[in-house]
């Protein structure tokens, strides 16, 4: 199975990523925290015979640069990083996976208008983010019901 990994510039630093698997729309994976790595989402790798599968440390996670300039720590800069990766990487089409908050981060994303997909999932993404068409009512499971079919 092709696997390949590097490094990523991105605001503020580098950021590392794992690619596995070729063929098929490409899944790319983002960790929770922020301050968690990718690990955890190594299980998806299995998907891996039957598409790319793109994993990275988002910055001051992992094997990413950890810069110490706080002023980097905002949302709007996550977002920018998730576009350079995608860029980097040559993503025109994909699935994204969220985890926590990399759920949020993919929700963010989206709401940028930056980014075409074939799908999106969110695990447990959280309550954080707000649209007038997509805000979940209460945090009950039947609020999903007026969450958008990605």
């Amino acid at each position: 199975m092709m696997a390949r990994e590097g490094y990523i510039e991105v605001p503020g630093g580098r950021v590392w990523y794992r690619s596995v698997g070729e063929g098929g729309t490409p899944l790319l994976c983002l960790h929770g925290g922020p301050g968690f790595t990718h690990y955890y989402l190594e299980p998806l790798e299995v998907l891996a015979d039957r598409r790319q599968v793109i994993f990275y440390d988002q910055l001051g996670c992992g094997r990413s640069d950890r810069p110490e300039d706080v002023s980097l720590w905002t949302v709007d800069r996550f977002v920018e990083e998730l576009a350079q990766v995608r860029e980097a990487l040559g993503l025109s089409r994909l699935h994204l996976f969220g985890s926590s908050w990399g759920g949020m981060l993919a929700m963010q994303y989206t709401s940028a208008g930056r980014v075409t997909w074939r799908r999106c999932t969110g695990a447990s993404p959280g309550r954080g983010w707000s649209s007038s068409r997509t805000r979940p009512t209460s945090a009950s499971p039947s609020s999903r019901t007026n969450l958008p079919a990605w």
